[in-house]
């Protein structure tokens, strides 16, 4: 069982993460979408506006409970976010709270909270109210896929990729449940299925990127697809741990190289589209966005 400490911590460090990449997975979305389906993108641009307050919230609370790590992987907030956000709120038009963004920028996680007993229920609280408001945004999410799937309804964003945030947010919302229950998350099973899961969203990553750059990016897209072609093959190596859990160390040695790499790619990627040297159809939160992810599956990797 966890202890009360490591149980805010887990769930705080979680909310941190996750709650700034689903409100982002829903600026993404909001746009892709025709005039036609106005009344959607405005209940999307509603329920961006919720996922922030619990941000914002979850920063408050975090002060001196958040690792020193966490802070510094890079995985919360980076020196592009909020450039990002603000030319993605230029160029789209979707409104985006960026005083979040700079009240962790200045955050150096001092200020310990002393006595924590008080916290553990209002950390509860928090997750359960996530875990709510996790499955309406799941359900409108999968009702948009379905309807683009039989030709009800029409997106810009890849079947593929709305897909795929599903899937993040499903795991968002298990992670969440297993801390409710509070489950160690350190079993070797567990640590596979992260592993076999955020090698997967590598894999699909390296994929959106190929696809999202312009036609005439020949040099980035031969990038994009060689780690396209190498994170497929370490996600066929990562499904066969179920059955052999001893080659776990060598997998997560290649992982751990390979995501690596990755990241130094994203991180070239983020700062070109910024500085409108890449021609792409990427918005530059998107770019942040995937760097983001990249940091985190480092963090975890290193601790394995």
């Amino acid at each position: 069982m966890l202890s009360d400490k490591e149980y805010m911590s887990h769930s705080l460090e979680l909310n941190l993460f996750f709650l700034r990449i689903i409100k982002e997975h829903i600026i993404f979305a909001a746009p892709a979408l025709p005039p036609k389906n106005l009344d959607l993108t405005n209940m999307l641009i509603e329920m961006k506006g919720r996922f922030e307050k619990l941000l914002d919230r979850t920063v408050d609370m975090s002060l001196g409970i958040v690792s020193p790590e966490v802070l510094a992987s890079g995985e919360l907030v980076t020196k592009f976010t909020l450039p990002a956000e603000e030319k993605t709120q230029s160029l789209t038009g979707i409104p985006i709270d960026m005083s979040i963004t700079k009240k962790q920028l200045g955050s150096r996680g001092d200020n310990s909270p002393g006595n924590i007993s008080p916290m553990v229920s209002k950390v509860s609280e928090l997750n359960k109210e996530i875990i709510g408001l996790m499955n309406l945004a799941l359900t409108d999410q999968e009702n948009l896929l379905k309807d683009v799937l039989i030709c009800k309804a029409f997106s810009y964003i890849y079947p593929l990729m709305l897909d795929h945030v599903i899937r993040e947010g499903h795991f968002y919302v298990m992670m969440l449940s297993r801390l409710e229950k509070r489950d160690e998350l350190d079993s070797v099973r567990k640590m596979i299925e992260e592993e076999l899961n955020w090698n997967r969203i590598m894999h699909e990553h390296s994929e959106f990127i190929r696809g999202y750059l312009d036609p005439s990016e020949d040099e980035l897209i031969q990038t994009a697809d060689k780690f396209a072609v190498e994170t497929e093959k370490l996600v066929a190596e990562t499904e066969t741990l179920p059955s052999q859990p001893a080659n776990l160390p060598g997998v997560t040695r290649q992982s751990l190289n390979l995501v690596t790499n990755l990241r130094n790619f994203k991180l070239q990627g983020v700062a070109g589209i910024l500085g409108c040297k890449i021609k792409s159809i990427i918005p530059p939160l998107l770019g942040d966005h995937v760097l983001r992810e990249a940091n985190h599956y480092l963090r975890l990797l290193k601790t394995l």
